[in-house]
């Protein structure tokens, strides 16, 4: 999305710069092998796909994370309007406007007549750079929920370090390891399902624990008529697995984690209603949130129930589809401080709704309001 949005920039006739906290393409590497659910040609713009040319991948394509990043981004970060523009291994530790916190005339015009100023931690120590429009494209994957019951890390969780896995690809490098041991798998939502999907696909499966908080025989969402065929299979074999359980499964519904314990190598695990398990591993795929805290000093109109932009939230109250989501109006997409922009993921913050394709329609939305405000 930071690319998509700098492309489209450049094209307005900005000067544009790209900090990227890691390598491109970064938080699609840590899907790893996992395939997206959506073809190729819905996450990505035609300006996109015309730089690419004829090494776009095929429209139908479902690529992995390490597909994305590796035949799209690197690619597309090399090209000739991009060249020059990204700055790799940067962090941004804080935003704010030059002589003026955010108590001051917030969501008044005249705070846009002071550029924004950047902290941005480098190789080279510190440094501060200074825009007039800051576009956040951070994405909520850097950062995943807490596995303990009611949203916050249950006690001995942030303790686990090594054994607790929360993103695909840090799975599959240790899949080979798990074949043969205990797992406790945590959330039922699609990236569990992935997880499920990959463990009992090795010759000797672990012994997995499925803890979720639904009730159901089926416990992940299902879509009538999916059009996304590989979210379908995904999902469908989830719930086939959950529903008729192998010798290897143990699902343990309306199931809650409140406490991790070290104990001789392993993790024991107590669960809503007093049940412990004993593991070797905990899969913890109970989903992600967007980072606010170098956003402090912004007077930003945040969801209070999603973390993310609160005229977002609004506009898709009730939406439970990605297929679904309405077309938002230009004003949803405010953020509450002038020239400051939540885009991509980071803009539906916890909510599961987010789809590329959506994502790309909003940032053009919003790259005009910035071209006629300049």
């Amino acid at each position: 999305m930071g690319l998509e949005a700098a492309i489209g920039a450049l094209d307005r006739g900005f000067a544009v710069t790209v900090l990227e906290k890691g390598r491109v393409g970064e938080n699609f590497r840590r899907y790893g092998s996992t395939r997206l659910f959506s073809p190729f040609a819905m996450n990505v713009s035609a300006r996109v796909r015309a730089l690419l040319g004829a090494d776009a991948p095929a429209a139908d394509a479902l690529l992995t994370g390490v597909e994305m990043a590796e035949r799209v981004l690197e690619p597309l970060a090399a090209t000739p309007p991009l060249s020059g523009r990204i700055r790799t291994g940067q962090t941004v530790t804080a935003i704010g406007r030059a002589r003026m916190t955010r108590r001051e005339m917030p969501g008044h015009p005249l705070r846009a007549e002071r550029p924004f100023r950047i902290l941005v931690e480098t190789a080279r120590g510190e440094d501060v750079i200074e825009a007039d429009v800051v576009l956040d494209a951070s994405g909520v994957y850097d950062r995943p929920a807490a596995v303990g019951v009611g949203g916050i890390p249950a006690r001995g969780e942030r303790a686990l370090d090594g054994a607790l896995i929360q993103r695909l690809g840090e799975l599959q490098a240790a899949l080979a390891g798990l074949a043969g041991r205990d797992v406790l798998l945590v959330g039922h939502g699609h990236s569990a399902a992935g997880a499920l999907a990959a463990m009992a696909a090795l010759p000797d499966p672990p012994r997995i624990h499925w803890a979720t908080r639904s009730p159901n025989r089926r416990p992940c969402v299902e879509v009538a008529d999916d059009p996304l065929p590989e979210r379908a299979r995904v999902t469908a074999n989830a719930n086939r697995l959950a529903s008729d359980p192998p010798a290897f499964l143990t699902v343990e519904r309306r199931a809650g984690v409140e406490a991790f314990e070290r104990r001789e190598g392993r993790v024991a695990v107590t669960l809503s209603g007093g049940g412990e398990r004993v593991c070797d591993a905990v899969l913890g795929f109970t989903g992600y949130r967007p980072d606010l805290s170098f956003l402090s000093e912004l007077a930003l109109d945040v969801s209070p129930a999603t973390e993310g932009s609160a005229g977002v939230a609004r506009a898709l109250a009730g939406v439970t589809d990605c297929l679904s989501v309405p077309r938002v109006r230009p004003a949803d997409l405010d953020s509450g401080e002038p020239g400051f922009y939540l885009v991509g993921a980071k803009s539906y913050g916890r909510l599961p709704t987010f789809l590329l394709r959506n994502g790309l329609e909003q940032l053009e939305t919003i790259l005009e309001r910035v071209a006629v405000s300049a």
